[in-house]
């Protein structure tokens, strides 16, 4: 990994005079108040240090979000959320309507059935689990320019319990998939996975109240320079 650099004085200045000082990031435990200097490309990633890549940010978040890239400037995340017992039915039909024959799919479900666990052993489920959070950290922080598709139930673990908000500060394509809690409870196989249902319906997700939320970060990052409205396309992508 190259070795960071410390800004000059005179591009932070000039930096600070086009973006602000406010931490762009603004990732769960945000201090609002940007104190250090991070790269939108990645500085592993060759990221250059020009007024263009960086935006101040607060020491919380730039340690939070590590190398992870902003929607469009490396892989392009698209997180499915769907009720536990869905995501074999409307995940599985979204994504062969939208994605590419060749785009990477990670789902707990495809995990599962490929490492052929027994879902009843919580030791089995949770290497499942880690299997899912090691793919998502990797695509995550892939320069790739790839549409990847990711599955989840619950948007949160015990490491990110926030990970909803994370996904919309580096504004990722999110899509709710409810069948309504009536048929999830009917899909449901046995009462570990009407709890789950019913954990799921207790979040009170919707593809409604997710859109306001990225619509307002979206404006933000516009206002940065790091988006261009309404185009879903970021202004500034990289070529790589």
């Amino acid at each position: 990994m190259p070795r960071r650099q410390v800004v000059a004085p005179s591009i932070r200045s000039a930096e600070i005079a086009a973006w602000g000082n406010d931490c762009w990031l603004e990732l769960p435990g945000c201090t609002k108040v940007g104190t250090e200097d991070d790269h939108i490309v990645p500085h592993a990633h060759g990221g250059k240090d020009t007024v263009p890549n960086l935006r101040r940010a607060c020491k919380h978040c730039n340690a939070s979000r590590q190398d992870r890239v902003l929607y469009g400037y490396g892989c392009r995340l698209h997180m499915i959320v769907c009720p536990p017992g869905s995501c074999d039915r409307e995940a599985v039909d979204y994504i062969a309507q939208h994605a590419k024959p060749t785009d990477p799919v990670v789902s707990w479900a495809s995990l599962a059935a490929a490492m052929r666990v027994d879902e009843a052993d919580m030791e089995q489920r949770r290497a499942v689990a880690m299997a899912w959070s090691a793919a998502y950290r990797q695509f995550a922080k892939s320069r790739a320019p790839l549409d990847v598709w990711l599955v989840r139930t619950i948007p949160a673990s015990r490491k990110h319990p926030q990970m909803l908000a994370e996904w919309i500060a580096l504004d990722y394509d999110i899509q709710v998939l409810d069948p309504g809690y009536t048929e999830s409870m009917a899909r449901a196989r046995n009462d570990m996975y009407r709890q789950l249902v019913r954990q799921w319906y207790a979040l009170h997700l919707s593809q409604e109240t997710i859109d306001a939320r990225q619509a307002a970060r979206r404006q933000q990052l516009a206002a940065l320079g790091l988006r261009s409205m309404p185009s879903s396309v970021p202004s500034s992508r990289p070529e790589w």
